[in-house]
């Protein structure tokens, strides 16, 4: 990655602007920024920034750290011994993830749990354990017992009861989530992951809730049971393209569905995305991939996981191709994958200090683009952000910071301005002209895949976003990170 050539300049005057140019980063260009003075002041006097100041600038920001995870880790043949599983979860964490989550058919493989757990442990992985989905008396009685032979090891974050539950199944999974709760206390994560919206209604939902729809029902009567976290899957990307628009507008109804909820019952939410193949459905390029990547952060989601990291099956007909073949090579779509996790890392993830209070959805809505946000997070205006112009789909999500003690229980850097915007670029092909336009004049830094990309302080600032990105921009500069 190449390091950003900065220069700092010290502004006295209202319309004079403090700008940083970036070089390129990560899996393709980096947003950029083109701050302009509004009455052509020049600045008073300027100031080289040093190495060291921008460094610590840049620490600062990135205490914050985005929970990615996979499913199905590197299968037992490939983990036959502590060195080869040590081997495999070293490629794991350099891909850019941090958590992978087990397979059901894990659970009894002993051995191979051990040799899975210490590999990640020492490769910084955490490992979320997926419980057997058998739900009679003696499946329960097993996963019970594998918490309870778990849930000291230190690479174990939480356990995952179920994947993909029908509404019938509610008590039984209840009466477990208690039963787990009492061996485990509030050290672990328990969580449920949902159905989409594309689910069986009848299903999932037989009878609706006075005051909901079928599938808030449906996510209503999980979230019952106590769940640390708000869990789904949608996987958008079919072989044929030409659904792709309405896809990915149902993805975002779910998006939303799952916001309100999640804000519901204050806990988080998470989503898997798709990066792999299966009959049907198409491996997404890197756009693609960025693209679900960004939707789910700006709908305030605070962790995903890849669908999925490890083939399956040894080329069988219906198994699906991941990140790693069931052959030991590394496939195209672990390079993928990891140039979208470099890419994403260059805000720091400055989001992450911040929760979603909603949208501004643009002029040039798509199809159904507003009418796939619910309408509690759609925002007439903001007392910032006077008004915005963009020749793309432009989607901006308008996040206010939390409470110290809010970001302290989540291990967030309490590091925050009043305001930022997520601003996302929801067209496949063409670069995006944004330009915000400030109540007032307001001090602002704008982050990219590449850092730090500009700060000023004006009554406007104009923005360049590549294809399917996003700049995350907050109502601060420079001076508040060095002043704290």
């Amino acid at each position: 990655m190449k390091r950003p050539t900065i220069i700092r300049k010290s502004i006295r005057t209202l319309a004079a602007i403090m700008c940083i140019a970036c070089a390129g980063a990560g899996a393709g260009a980096a947003a950029g920024c083109s701050p302009k003075t509004n009455d052509g002041a020049g600045p008073e006097h300027s100031l080289a920034a040093t190495r060291e100041e921008i460094d610590s600038a840049m620490k600062t920001a990135g205490t914050n750290e985005l929970l990615i995870g996979c499913w199905i880790p590197p299968r037992s043949h490939q983990m036959k011994t502590p060195e080869d599983a040590d081997a495999r979860m070293a490629e794991v964490k350099a891909s850019g993830l941090n958590c992978v989550s087990t397979h059901q058919s894990d659970l009894y493989n002993k051995n191979f749990m051990t040799r899975l757990l210490d590999a990640a442990e020492k490769n910084g992985v955490k490992v979320i354990i997926e419980l057997g989905g058998d739900l009679s008396g003696n499946s329960i009685k097993q996963n019970l017992r594998r918490v309870e032979e778990t849930k000291d090891h230190p690479a174990v974050i939480g356990y995952n009861l179920f994947d993909e539950p029908a509404a019938s199944m509610q008590p039984a999974l209840a009466s477990e989530f208690g039963k787990i709760r009492e061996i485990t206390g509030d050290s672990k994560l328990l969580l449920i992951n949902m159905l989409p919206n594309y689910g069986q209604r009848e299903v999932m939902a037989p009878e609706v809730t006075e005051g909901l729809t079928w599938y808030r029902t449906y996510l209503d009567n999980f979230l019952k049971t106590g769940t640390d976290v708000l869990s789904f899957d949608f996987y958008p990307y079919h072989e044929n393209k030409a659904g792709d628009q309405a896809n990915l507008l149902r993805m975002m109804e779910n998006l939303s569905d799952m916001t309100v909820m999640s804000k519901k019952y204050n806990v988080p939410a998470w989503g898997f995305l798709q990066n792999s193949s299966w009959p049907g459905m198409r491996a997404p390029e890197s756009n693609e991939l960025l693209l679900i990547s960004h939707l789910h952060l700006i709908f305030g989601f605070e962790s995903y996981s890849y669908f999925l990291y490890a083939d399956t099956e040894n080329e069988a007909e219906g198994s699906f191709t991941g990140m790693l073949r069931w052959d030991n090579t590394l496939s195209d779509i672990y390079y993928r994958v990891r140039d979208n996790n470099v890419h994403l890392a260059g805000t720091r993830y400055r989001f992450l200090s911040y929760s979603l209070k909603g949208f501004l959805t643009g002029k040039l809505a798509l199809p159904g683009f507003a009418d796939a946000i619910d309408g509690s997070l759609k925002l007439a205006s903001d007392d910032n952000l006077k008004s915005f112009d963009a020749d793309r789909d432009t989607l901006i999500g308008i996040f206010e910071p939390r409470t110290a003690e809010e970001n302290k229980a989540k291990g967030y850097a309490d590091d925050t301005a009043e305001k930022g915007y997520y601003v996302l670029n929801y067209d496949f092909e063409n670069e995006s002209s944004v330009k915000l336009d400030f109540a007032q004049s307001t001090p602002y830094t704008v982050w990219t895949s590449a850092g730090i990309a500009a700060m000023g302080e004006g009554e406007s600032v104009e923005l360049t976003i590549p294809p399917c990105d996003a700049v995350f921009v907050e109502l601060r500069t420079f001076g508040d990170y060095q002043a704290r």
